[in-house]
């Protein structure tokens, strides 16, 4: 604004002009964030406001191991707790807070004090981005207590059927855990393709039963973990 105060006083520089030296892309902005802890958390927050309210571009968002947001808190601070005791709820903190919004979920039982009835929450409605859409997905890997993830997993499951959430619709899929067919396909797949060590083990992994049940084990039949197994020597 100073920048265009003192340009207004020049009458040979035009409007069009004006805008060009003085406007900041998104990526000059994060820069100037990055370059200033003082400044970091408006553009921050500015940056992700101009791309949740844009239209030019689809802008998506992916957050894994979604359920360790409502786990007990990490962070604490005065502010929010006069005694330090309770920690500060994700949707409360600049980073997480749009997203969070944006998702809409409150689960009854959560390690923080997150509700969608507090003053500063957003609705999902006008939180959501304009053009683009939102992947959330929980995980058992982590240590986060079984009735969170299963209390966000039902929040999720009732919003899905209302009608407000019509315009923005959530739609939840299980992935399950592979059976052990499907472990030993996905080992043949490994091998053949060249992952990790099974590159060079000529089928000494894959054609041995014991190998293939412990790779099971180890991974839970979880995809990325049967192919982390696979990539080092456990």
């Amino acid at each position: 604004r100073l920048f265009k105060r003192a340009y207004k006083e020049d009458e040979s520089v035009t409007e069009e002009e004006v805008a060009s030296m003085t406007e900041l892309s998104l990526e000059q902005l994060l820069t100037v964030g990055i370059g200033s802890s003082a400044l970091s958390s408006g553009c921050y927050n500015t940056v992700i406001s101009i791309l949740m309210n844009q239209t030019q571009k689809p802008f998506t968002v992916v957050m894994d191991e979604f359920n360790c947001y409502y786990d007990h808190g990490h962070y604490f601070h005065m502010d929010y707790d006069e005694n330090v005791r309770k920690g500060v709820p994700l949707n409360r903190i600049t980073i997480f807070k749009p997203f969070l919004d944006a998702m809409g979920l409150y689960p009854e039982a959560a390690g923080t004090d997150i509700s969608g009835g507090d003053v500063d929450v957003t609705s999902s409605k006008e939180a959501m981005m304009k053009w683009g859409s939102m992947i959330a997905g929980t995980s058992e890997s982590r240590a986060v207590r079984r009735s969170f993830t299963q209390s966000l997993t039902d929040a999720a499951s009732n919003i899905q059927s209302e009608n407000d959430r019509k315009q923005n619709p959530l739609h939840v899929v299980e992935i399950r855990r592979f059976n052990n067919v499907e472990v030993q396909h996905t080992l043949y797949n490994f091998e053949i393709t060249g992952v990790g060590r099974l590159r060079f083990d000529k089928g000494d992994t894959a054609l041995n039963p014991e190998e293939v049940e412990y790779l099971r084990l180890v991974s839970g039949g979880s995809g990325q973990q049967l192919l982390d197994a696979c990539m080092i020597r456990l």
